[in-house]
């Protein structure tokens, strides 16, 4: 599991910061992660639908490796 910025307690003074406004940019979606969408990917994972899943990466990162 790779996420990116992902809205949390942690997080949230930085994104309220004006420096939120660029991490947002990075992604195509003009948004960061959310923690239920981090769940649901680790949901899957630990599922047996993924138990073919193997030696992988998934990048939960709204695609902002896109944007430079």
């Amino acid at each position: 599991m790779a996420p990116g910025f992902v809205q949390t307690d942690m997080t949230n003074e930085h994104l309220k910061s004006p420096r939120g406004d660029a991490v947002r940019a990075q992604s195509p979606f003009g948004r960061v992660g959310l923690p239920e969408e981090i769940a649901a990917a680790v949901l899957y994972l630990a599922s047996p639908a993924a138990e073919w899943t193997s030696g992988t990466i998934i990048d939960l990162n709204g695609a902002s490796y896109l944007r430079t």
